[in-house]
Order: C-alpha cells, then sequence, then structure tokens
C-alpha cells in the first residue's frame, strides 16, 4: 500500500482516506487467510497447520471516524468471526488430576482435590491464571502446597507486574464505559442481565473480564475481582493528599497483628472532618473504594487482603484481612433501615462461623443527612461484634 506524502498545509482528509484504505487491506488479508484456513479442514489448502490470534477481538467492535472530528463509531461491515464455542477454561476435576500427575512426578506431599478446589475458586479455571498460580507454589514457595502458602502465591500473582494484568487496566482505562459497568459490578453489587447484543457487556466478553453467571454479568474470576480492587484503590489512595496524615501503619500494630478497632475509628474521623460535606451519591460510590484505599498501606508487606461483594439489600462488602497469622473479617455495607441491619448482623455472624473466628468488624455507611458518627459493642449469638457508622 502506497502512501502519500503531502506538503504545505496537510489536508487530514487525506490521512483519514489512507488510513481507512490500509484497514480495508488488512480486513481483505485477514478475509484471504480465514478462506484458506477453512479450506484446510476440506484437505483444499495447506498454507496452515493452526492459526492462533492473540490480541484480536471481533472485528465488528472495532471504533472507526470517517470524517476528521466526527465521533468514533462502530462501523465495519466486515465482520469475520466465527462463533467457537469451546469452553476453554479448566475444570475442577482437570486441575486436580494435573496436580496428582505433578505429585506423582514430584514425589511431593499434595493434597490435590483440596488444591484443586482452591485455585479453581480464585481463577474459575482460566488457563494462564491456574499455571501461574502452580509456579509460583512450586518454584517461590519451595512446593509446599499448604492452604497459607496458596493463600501467599494469590498474593504473589496479585502483585506482580504481568501482561495480562497490564492489558486487563489499558482495556478499563480505554473503554471508560467499560469500566464504569465493572464498578458498578463489584464495587455496588449492580445485577444486570448478561445480553451480549449491548455493546459494552459484549466488550466485556471478548476482553475475558465478564462471564456468564446465573444469567447475569459477572467478573470472570475472583483473581480479576481483586485486581480491579486493588488498582481502583490505588488510584483514590494516589488522588488523595490527605489520607497519610491519618493511616500511619505504626499507630496500628499491636503485637504481631493490627488493632482493627483503632484502624475503624480512625477512617470514622477521616471521613467526618475530610467528607462530611460530600453529597451522598459521591459518598455512595466512593466509600467503600476510600476504606480499601485507607487500610492499604497498613497491611502492605506483613499482610493482605481479599474482598467479595454479597448480593442483598445492604450491599454488603466482606474484606478478609490476613496479617502474620491473624485473620480479620471486615464487613461493609450501607444503611438501608433497622431491618435490614439486624439481618446483616445475623448475614455476619454466619460468616464468622464459616471462618471460624469468634470476632468481626462492621463498618455502616450512612448517607443520611442527620446521620450520626457513631460506635457500638455488640454480642450477637455469642460473637462480637464491632460496629462503626460513618
Amino acid at each position: 500500500m502506497k502512501r502519500f506524502r503531502t506538503t504545505g498545509v496537510c489536508n487530514p482528509n487525506i490521512q483519514y482516506m489512507v488510513d481507512i484504505t490500509d484497514k480495508i487491506e488488512q480486513v481483505k488479508k485477514l478475509i484471504e487467510d480465514r478462506e484458506k484456513y477453512l479450506r484446510r479442514i476440506d484437505d483444499e489448502d495447506v498454507s496452515f497447520k493452526s492459526v492462533i490470534l492473540a490480541g484480536v477481538y471481533d472485528i465488528k467492535n472495532l471504533k472507526l471516524k470517517l470524517r476528521p472530528n466526527e465521533e468514533k463509531k462502530y462501523n465495519s461491515p466486515w465482520n469475520i468471526a466465527a462463533p467457537f464455542n469451546i469452553d476453554m477454561s479448566l475444570s475442577e476435576k482437570g486441575i486436580e488430576k494435573m496436580l496428582k500427575d505433578y505429585k506423582n512426578d514430584r514425589n511431593i506431599r499434595l493434597n490435590a482435590k483440596k488444591s484443586a478446589e482452591f485455585i479453581h475458586f480464585y481463577t474459575n479455571g482460566y488457563p494462564f491464571l491456574v499455571s501461574r498460580l502452580c509456579q509460583i507454589i512450586d518454584e517461590d514457595l519451595g512446593a509446599s502446597w499448604s492452604e497459607e502458602n496458596m493463600i501467599k502465591a494469590v498474593k504473589l500473582l496479585l502483585d506482580e507486574n504481568n501482561t495480562l494484568f497490564d492489558d486487563l487496566v489499558k482495556n478499563m482505562e480505554n473503554n471508560k464505559e467499560l469500566q464504569y459497568l465493572i464498578e458498578g459490578i463489584i464495587i455496588d453489587g449492580k445485577i444486570i442481565s448478561f445480553n451480549l447484543s449491548n455493546p459494552i457487556i459484549n466488550l466485556g466478553a471478548i476482553f475475558g473480564i465478564f462471564s456468564k453467571r446465573d444469567n447475569k454479568v459477572s467478573i470472570s474470576n475472583r483473581i480479576y475481582e481483586q485486581y480491579i480492587y486493588d488498582y481502583l484503590s490505588s488510584k483514590i489512595e494516589v488522588s488523595n493528599n490527605v489520607l497519610e496524615k491519618y493511616n500511619f501503619k505504626s499507630d496500628f500494630i499491636q503485637g504481631n497483628g493490627l488493632n482493627i478497632e483503632k484502624i475503624l475509628l480512625r477512617f470514622q474521623q477521616f471521613m467526618k472532618e475530610q467528607y462530611s460535606k460530600k453529597d451522598a451519591i459521591f459518598l455512595e460510590r466512593e466509600g467503600r473504594l476510600l476504606f480499601l484505599a485507607f487500610i492499604k498501606p497498613i497491611i502492605n508487606g506483613v499482610g493482605f487482603d481479599f474482598k467479595e461483594v454479597q448480593i442483598s439489600e445492604e450491599k454488603r462488602l466482606d474484606i478478609v484481612i490476613v496479617y502474620n497469622s491473624n485473620k480479620y473479617i471486615i464487613e461493609l455495607k450501607v444503611w438501608h433501615g433497622e431491618e435490614y441491619h439486624e439481618k446483616g448482623l445475623k448475614q455476619l455472624v454466619d460468616y464468622l462461623n464459616i471462618n471460624n473466628q469468634n470476632k468481626g468488624y462492621l463498618l455502616v455507611f450512612n448517607f443520611n443527612k442527620n446521620k450520626e458518627y457513631k460506635k457500638e459493642e455488640l454480642i450477637v449469638e455469642g460473637k462480637e461484634i464491632f460496629e462503626v457508622f460513618v
């Protein structure tokens, strides 16, 4: 394809016509390659043994400008994608079989079933994430497959810089509508029907961020969820220049653990002094991310946190902090009245029972104008609950 150079005043229409012509040539080449590959199935062409397109998504989703200053639109008649209905994710039993083969080959102690359950729980069978977690445990953690080491492997994976996570962030930053939908799902517990005719949902599915669960849009795996939480809270931490005045790490260390009560009360002070005049819409969207940003410098280096949104009237967000050998359960929720609050306390007790914990913590975001910044210590079904309202 010949490029044209202009001298003097540049005509932007020429550049756009050249760019579009190049795209047409690229599409023609893709169509030609695809036809050759399909003919190979009928033994009519031997050009290809196999074809892998990496980092390419359905051409119908390309956004083009036909004229300068025109809004980008979905505008391509060449949809060369063929349906690909094979599930490439690894099943729990598939991971278990792989671990059994590894166990026999290396002659090590390993509960393959329990380890496979753990890995599948966090990766949902995403092949790279499965392999990378196994590699970290094998090479970086001495091939010791304890539950503690498996959790450490998740943390090490989340802390590393790799192409998969780079693409995840890039795709969110380059598609703000997609980012807002992702935030709504993992922070607010927003429930969206899985409908690929919606271009934003379709784009998220193509990027591997969304998957279908009970006919609803969900984040593909918990590793992605954790990474997105960390990414969003880090942006707030960087942009907020007063956080460091409140969350100085040494203030909250207690032996080899953390004083969670003190952390929650300091966050309450921070919210009261810095955000009391913010409107409720802003606080409902940003409040929980603010808390995640608040605790990150406190636990970094020694501990780590896992988060999981619970779909309910109170939009619960459960946070499990592991710091040295200590585990802390903190539930974040929005105030929707006393009745829902009582249900939330019962849910927290159930979650404490699941995690074999006797004490839990509750951070309640109340967006009413006349709210009271208070703390309460409760005993619910034999469990200690420390509750703070912001």
